[in-house]
């Protein structure tokens, strides 16, 4: 029956994604090429996340459906992570559209992660003994639970900017997180993450190279919620449900060497940011896939190089107990930290110039459009006198 989840999945982005395209261009739903960051060149609808999401809830209810008894609590947890994506949703949805306010979307998240780890139960309760922490406190556990469910939503959203690039990762993801539940028995967790394997795969039919369509923020904020979601599925495993192979794996470091490629990024631009001394979500181009851009200057190349890393991040991390039975957790953290940096780290170099010249570029375009902006109210102030 799993496979079958999957699978339909597939076919109903498939057959519906072609429709969803016609509707777009014809409401002109699209991205428009005006921002010079930008690095598409062309107008692309930019709501794919509406049949991710209509996929999602269809396939994951129907499935559930036909399943054993879902017990009370799973139910509960269930409930409220199906609340909560309706609200992203709509959220994202109302951002592609006519757009909304950073402040507005903070205060949602700040909404929405509470839901999560209060009634849903999808908190960070334990480092698993990760540098010497076991159970957190239960309001700290709620704060910092909070704090990464907004980094990792955000973090998925910010790497939706090269054709395939978020699709062909969420495939990689999903599968790693379905085959981690499907192993320790926990059939809701293994629907949800096998539903939106499914949904990418035919998402990404129509958005590797050129792309169709794009997910907009509809849809990597949905994906954003649910990654954390499973994340900390994975993290609260019990002992007893994981197989005895997978008895040395570290829970927390498989977790996050699942969202290796976001959480990077995301952390390496807001570092750079806060150096400078300007705003975390300040934009730029300066994100991994920026760099990559430079230096492949194709999207196919860029994404499948990204692609590589992931698997190659999930491998290693999952051979913990076949290959190097003896690596402490803390050993284990810090060098798949320090990997994953090193990786990008030749093509960071490599782009240097080229990305200071792209700022240079940057800054004289917002300039020039700011000078206009203020000729132009200096004109409507001058003909009301």
């Amino acid at each position: 029956m799993l496979f079958l989840v999957a699978i339909s999945a597939f076919f109903i982005v498939l057959f519906g994604m072609p429709t969803l395209i016609k509707v777009a261009k014809l409401k002109r739903l699209v991205d428009e090429p005006e921002d010079p960051r930008k690095i598409h060149h062309r107008s692309v609808p930019t709501i794919g996340g509406v049949m991710i999401f209509i996929t999602l809830m269809f396939n994951v209810f129907f499935w559930s459906s036909l399943g054993d008894a879902i017990d009370a609590k799973a139910m509960s947890a269930g409930a409220i992570l199906a609340a909560c994506s309706v609200l992203i949703f709509f959220m994202g949805l109302k951002d592609d559209i006519i757009g909304l306010s950073a402040a507005k979307k903070l205060i949602v998240h700040l909404g929405v992660g509470l839901l999560l780890v209060s009634i849903g139960d999808y908190r960070i309760e334990s480092f698993g003994g990760l540098f010497g922490i076991e159970t957190l406190p239960i309001p700290f556990s709620m704060i910092f639970s909070i704090f990464v469910y907004i980094v990792i939503v955000n973090a998925l959203n910010l790497i939706d900017g090269i054709d395939g690039l978020v699709g062909g990762y969420s495939i990689i993801a999903m599968t790693a997180f379905a085959i981690w539940f499907i192993n320790t028995g926990q059939m809701p967790e293994s629907i949800i993450s096998l539903t939106l394997a499914g949904s990418m795969a035919g998402f990404l039919i129509f958005n590797f190279a050129p792309a169709r369509i794009f997910l907009g923020d509809c849809g990597s904020l949905l994906l954003g919620l649910i990654a954390y979601a499973l994340a900390t599925r994975v993290m609260q495993t019990p002992q007893e449900l994981v197989p005895e192979a997978w008895g040395m794996l570290s829970k927390p470091v498989l977790a996050m060497s699942i969202l290796a490629y976001p959480l990077v990024d995301t952390l390496r631009v807001f570092c750079l940011r806060a150096a400078r001394g300007i705003s975390p979500f300040n934009p730029d181009r300066n994100h991994l896939h920026h760099r990559l851009m430079m230096r492949n200057r194709k999207h196919s190349k860029t994404s499948i190089f990204v692609y590589v890393f992931s698997v190659s991040i999930i491998l290693i991390a999952w051979a913990k107990p076949y290959i190097y039975p003896k690596l402490g957790e803390e050993g284990m953290f810090i060098g798949l930290f320090a990997l994953s940096f090193l990786w990008f780290l030749p093509v960071l170099r490599s782009t240097r110039g080229q990305h200071k010249l792209a700022e240079q570029r940057d800054r004289v375009l917002k300039e020039a459009e700011a000078e206009a902006k203020d000729q132009k109210k200096r004109k409507a102030d001058s003909a009301v006198a």
